[in-house]
């Protein structure tokens, strides 16, 4: 006979908000579709093969040598396949749940913490689902997903990689962790110019922790360097010039570019810190956290005050870090470029928050108050309810239970279809009857840039936007 499965209350609160978080996602990916540059990263594919493929994008694009690969091989209608679109939503969102869950598993052992790592697991979870700022293009979207969350997963492995690098002895453990950070590093640096900075840093932080203890440092070290030559190869390729040089650069302006960057850095970390701040206050034994190794890097901070005060100038510096290179070199920044900031910020502010926590007498004596079973089952559910009010899990709830992610896909594989057949010259789509809120959109418009990517893709002269939706 079968035993049923008892679950007790942080189980329980753990698999609802896992369930709960990823449940919408996995069904919209069922309607995704192949969109915008997916379609020019397929022709060139097709038309140049592999190889030819990759030196095109370094020396003419980008130097995202990993994030040019996977765009251009692992695309189903490089192909000729329309409808596996939903393959890769489903790996990168499987991806990221196993590695960050590795990793926070890894961290709890490792220090000897004893917060649940499920249940921060699921918190951390649901936090980064719900407020990711372009959930479509981060995770649906070929070109933008394998260019921002593929780096966010090997990131987090690659991190597992050094705690278990520093956990064990035995040379055959060093060796084989080192090559496991290694093989992460090099996808995390072949994705995105944001995340290369970002990998550095904390790499340096890491010297900074380990310059006493000369074992580790001497396990760190190659990869450090390493770290340091594929940088240099990614930032400095000739795409990246040439790149570059499709911007205007007399409205660059360094200090106009540092406010700019600053005031979203402000306006972000308002709203990001005081969600994940008052969700991790709610987290069981947050009050008991302590990290030797992090609390060494705060030695010269006295007083609760001035620990405040440095840690917020901290984290504005690491939003400023992500946002100051893209805005002062393009004058804008994505959405979806956002996805690396925002991940970096998590983890960093996660780590300030819970040594709050701890410092400040008032939070701590909160937080076992709110860590009582009782009053969890009942707050915990309802906090992760309401903050998914107008984001990322209700809106992809709404394009569910609407029909608008169901419309959608089915109006964009017929035009996909009708093109793949039509023998005209010039051929009119009809506008999109119902927009989805999370599912990337790219249309033909007047910029005519989508226009200009489906007409190489399908061999037709002309393809323009219907003003007639009968037509």
């Amino acid at each position: 006979m079968y035993k049923a499965i008892r679950l007790n209350p942080l189980q329980f609160l753990s698999f609802f908000i896992f369930i709960y978080t990823i449940f919408p996602f996995i069904v919209l990916s069922f309607y995704n579709v192949p969109l915008g540059d997916d379609f020019w990263y397929a022709e060139s594919f097709r038309t140049n093969g592999f190889w030819k493929t990759q030196l095109k994008f370094y020396y003419e694009w980008s130097g995202r040598y990993i994030a040019s690969a996977a765009i251009s091989t692992l695309n189903p209608i490089s192909f000729g396949y329309f409808n596996l679109s939903f393959v890769h939503p489903l790996l990168l969102i499987s991806g990221f749940a196993f590695a960050l869950n590795h990793f926070i598993k890894n961290v709890v052992v490792f220090f000897n913490l004893l917060i649940n790592p499920t249940l921060l697991f699921c918190i951390l979870f649901f936090f980064y689902f719900n407020y990711v700022p372009d959930f479509g293009e981060t995770f649906y979207w070929v070109a933008g997903a394998y260019t921002y969350q593929l780096p966010v997963i090997f990131f987090l492995l690659y991190l597992s990689s050094l705690i278990n690098l520093f956990k064990n002895d035995s040379k055959l453990s060093i060796f084989k962790n080192q090559v496991l950070a290694l093989i992460s590093l090099f996808i995390v640096l072949g994705c995105n110019e944001v995340i290369v900075v970002y990998m550095n840093f904390v790499n340096f932080i890491l010297v900074l922790i380990l310059l006493k203890n000369k074992n580790y440092f001497n396990r760190f070290t190659p990869i450090f360097l390493i770290a340091i030559f594929v940088s240099f190869l990614m930032i400095t390729a000739p795409g990246n010039f040439g790149r570059g040089s499709l911007f205007e650069k007399s409205d660059f302006h360094f200090l106009k570019s540092s406010l700019h960057s600053l005031s979203r850095s402000i306006f972000v970390m308002f709203f990001w810190l005081s969600s994940l701040f008052v969700i991790l206050l709610c987290l069981p034994k947050s009050y008991t956290f302590n990290v030797d190794g992090i609390n060494k890097l705060f030695l010269f901070i006295r007083t609760q005050k001035i620990y405040l005060i440095s840690g917020s100038v901290f984290l504005l510096g690491v939003l400023f870090t992500g946002f100051f290179p893209s805005i002062y070199t393009t004058n804008w920044i994505p959405q979806r470029a956002y996805t690396p900031i925002f991940f970096i910020f998590i983890l960093f502010a996660s780590l300030l928050i819970l040594m709050t926590i701890k410092k400040i007498k008032l939070l701590s004596e909160i937080n076992m108050m709110l860590s009582t079973k009782k009053i969890l089952l009942v707050l915990l559910p309802l906090l992760i309810i309401t903050l998914s009010h107008n984001s990322n899990i209700m809106n992809a709830y709404v394009d569910i239970t609407s029909g608008k992610a169901s419309s959608y896909h089915n109006q964009v594989l017929q035009t996909y279809e009708m093109l793949n057949n039509s023998k005209l010259d010039t051929v009119f789509v009809n506008p999109i009857k119902k927009k989805p809120l999370i599912l990337p959109y790219r249309w033909p418009g007047e910029n005519r840039l989508v226009n200009s990517e489906w007409e190489k893709y399908f061999k037709i002269k002309r393809i323009e936007l219907s003003v007639d939706q009968t037509q």
